[in-house]
């Protein structure tokens, strides 16, 4: 890079989702962002989350209608070394800023099949590409997922599994559903829900076996894509403007589940949300207060595939404030673990935590998923 890109990455306005485009390009920015709601409806906080009567997470590799699926196993609090987990993958590129991955195609979009996995002991960046015709292999009904030989996913609701290998692990892990679900979104276009789960099973590494138990959740989302009938890839400045996304997982208790996103789109605040759930009891959204702000960035930009430089966060916080719920919380995290690549454009770690629960202090660990591509730059 040269100096003035290396100025313009190094000053970049730290998110906050509290900051809205002004004047008429801010009026301009919020009918389209209007629209955007109104196709892929983002779930609002007094959603009702109630389960479908049929559980079926189908990779719709055959389907006419959906060009994109996503598969993610999050645990955010994994016992030293390993931290967090991170199993996301993407069937077929959706066409949006945030997740498409150009450099990496090796067949039409549609077919491109990604998955970024991998703990905080994991030497590589965790990510591996392949299509839906070579190196991927999946059921109808969503039952048996496997990519190459590194990772399987497998089961129907409520019970899935997970195992995986390569030089760093073994991982082989039991998922229940607890029975909560949270809908993130939920239209014709795109649906994406999460189910809260417990997970019990072992993580090999370095010739000793840990004994692994906790909550984690289990997602599925399918949508409809840009790209889907395309045989080259949609260049960077003609997708869908989605321009930053994270989504984090913490656990508050041992039966209690954090969720909670923030979205940009032309960079003005799109969705930020929070979900509580607890097993065997109830999922709901925060409604009366929630914010992200980034504190300190990393001082060197990530540089992907294609060179596009990224800039992740250090620091940051969260605040959420219900008062028919009672929840007062606030989050303060510091990242502490590597970075992954993978997810979309993004990177995925560990974080550890310290804040407040209606005034009394609490602290654990934390999951970020975290892409920004709000201001590209590249060598």
């Amino acid at each position: 890079m040269n100096i003035s890109e290396q100025e313009r990455i190094k000053n970049l306005k730290l998110v906050n989702s509290s900051d809205r485009i002004r004047g008429v390009k801010g009026v301009a920015t919020r009918i389209a962002l209007a629209g955007f709601n109104k196709i892929f409806n983002p779930i609002k906080s007094d959603y009702v989350h109630t389960l479908p009567e049929k559980l079926i997470f189908k990779p719709f590799t055959d389907s006419k209608v959906y060009g994109t699926t996503h598969y993610g196993i999050m645990i955010s609090d994994l016992p030293a070394p390993f931290n967090f987990l991170a199993c996301a993958s993407i069937l077929g590129n959706p066409g949006f800023r945030t997740f498409d991955l150009n450099f990496a195609c090796k067949d039409t979009p549609h077919n491109m099949v990604t998955i970024s996995h991998g703990t905080n002991v994991t030497s590589n960046n965790g990510f591996y590409v392949y299509t839906r015709k070579q190196g991927f292999n999946s059921q109808p009904d969503g039952s048996l997922l496997q990519f190459g030989d590194h990772v399987e996913i497998s089961g129907t609701y409520p019970n899935f599994a997970l195992k995986s290998h390569d030089q760093d692990c073994k991982i082989d892990l039991q998922l229940t559903a607890t029975g909560e679900i949270t809908w993130f979104a939920r239209s014709f276009a795109y649906d994406h829900l999460s189910l809260l789960t417990r997970y019990t099973g072992t993580i090999e590494y370095q010739g000793e076996i840990h004994q692994v138990s906790g909550l984690c959740t289990y997602e599925h989302a399918r949508g409809v894509a840009l790209q889907k009938f395309n045989k080259n890839p949609i260049p960077f400045e003609y997708k869908v403007p989605w321009d930053f996304f994270t989504y984090q997982v913490l656990n508050l208790d041992k039966d209690t589940q954090l969720v909670m996103t923030h979205c940009r789109a032309l960079n003005d605040s799109l969705l930020t949300a929070g979900y509580i759930r607890k097993a065997n009891q109830a999922s709901y959204g925060i409604k009366d207060y929630v914010h992200f702000e980034v504190l300190e960035l990393e001082p060197e930009p990530f540089v992907n595939g294609d060179g596009i430089h990224m800039l992740v966060p250090k620091r940051f916080r969260w605040i959420f404030k219900d008062q028919e719920q009672g929840i007062d919380l606030e989050i303060n995290a510091t990242v502490d673990c590597k970075w992954l690549f993978g997810l979309g454009r993004g990177y995925i770690s560990g974080y550890q935590w310290h804040g407040y629960s209606n005034g009394q202090p609490k602290q654990g660990r934390g999951y970020v998923e975290y892409v920004d591509v709000r201001y590209p730059v590249t060598k």
